[in-house]
């Protein structure tokens, strides 16, 4: 390697290349995944409870506060969605945001930052992300595309859901929004419940069906394809580092035969000089791998905040370590052309 620095350095360069693409794609899979899901985390729930004729997703589902009673757990809390724009009173600003409502005690209303609780009708809970969009506690907004307005009265720390910003208020009010027929009582209209270790009182159902969390969150729309895409391409990669690694050994090798031959009429047997290319390989690894996590680090630095972008470390650090057992293994790949050479036939 010191006497062939350009040789080893361009294949360093390809190492380098293709772990800041895994690091790359790691990342953006996680601020996806963390993007879509982050408020679901935040509840800290264990399951959800929706209506069976929804294909388990959140949005399909509508079951009734009244349903609440066939549900017994730790602490159980009606959930309803809206997708929408909020947008201020005259339209100055207008953002895409995943609106979320359940009781005004909930387990899973967020923390305030600033402001105060719902404690009345028409009151609106904002993400602390949204506040430098303009948006600002007593102003009075809209969400969706009715004409009703809210009030701004709390922020939260910032939380998304299906990768828009939330918001947070009340049942009665959300449905007052959505102009549903019934906004006070035990008929109103939920899509789901979301319970800390619930299980059904009774054999008897109703319409409702019980999820794992993690059922629930790979049904988000588009969540499972979406991570399975990138992890795939993740996977891809690491074929690919192995193959390059591989080749460029088994090309080494066959170039340096006469030498081989040479050391092994030296008395140097061949273990010793797989473990050379193998020490070559996971130098080459190593400095390919901690340069291209530097590059990645230094990147998410300046990435805009809209980029859905998030270091997993214990994440980043499995992945090293795959691409550093492909490159042992392509190394291992020329264990049989090193062992097979013949000191007679390789001097001539």
């Amino acid at each position: 390697m010191r006497h062939e620095k350009l040789r080893y350095g361009l294949l360093s360069g390809v190492l380098l290349l293709i772990a800041l693409v895994v690091f790359m794609l790691a990342g953006l899979a996680n601020g996806l995944s963390n993007g879509n899901r982050q408020a679901i985390d935040n509840w800290q729930a264990t399951d959800v409870y929706l209506a069976q004729n929804a294909n388990e997703t959140l949005s399909a589902s509508q079951v009734k506060l009244a349903d609440q009673s066939l549900i017994k757990g730790d602490q159980t809390a009606p959930l309803a969605t809206l997708s929408g724009t909020l947008r201020t009173a005259k339209n100055a600003h207008k953002t895409t945001v995943s609106a979320l409502a359940t009781t005004r005690n909930s387990f899973i209303m967020p923390k305030i930052v600033s402001g105060h609780r719902i404690n009345g009708q028409n009151q609106l809970l904002i993400s602390e992300s949204l506040t430098t969009d303009g948006y600002k506690l007593g102003q009075t907004v809209r969400l969706g595309t009715t004409t009703k307005t809210v009030k701004i009265v709390g922020t939260y720390a910032s939380s998304t859901y299906m990768i828009s910003p939330t918001v947070y208020t009340d049942i009665a009010t959300l449905n007052r929004l959505k102009a549903m027929p019934v906004t006070s009582g035990k008929q109103q209209t939920v899509n789901g419940f979301v319970t800390k270790n619930g299980q059904f009182k009774t054999s008897d159902h109703g319409s409702l069906q019980r999820l794992t969390m993690a059922t629930f969150i790979n049904k988000l729309p588009g969540y499972s394809a979406e991570q399975l895409t990138l992890n795939t391409m993740i996977y891809f990669l690491f074929a690919i580092a192995l193959a390059i690694i591989g080749i460029f050994m088994f090309v080494l090798t066959l170039q340096k035969q006469a030498l081989f031959g040479v050391l092994k009429v030296q008395g140097i047997g061949t273990n010793h000089i797989l473990a050379a290319l193998l020490t070559q390989s996971i130098a080459m690894a190593l400095i390919g791998i901690v340069i291209g996590l530097g590059i990645t680090v230094g990147l998410a630095q300046i990435m805009p905040a809209g980029l859905p972008f998030a270091i997993n470390w214990g994440q980043f650090g499995l992945y090293g370590l795959a691409l550093l057992a492909a490159a042992v293994v392509g190394a291992l790949l020329s264990w049989r052309t090193v062992a097979n050479i013949d000191p007679a036939v390789a001097i001539g």
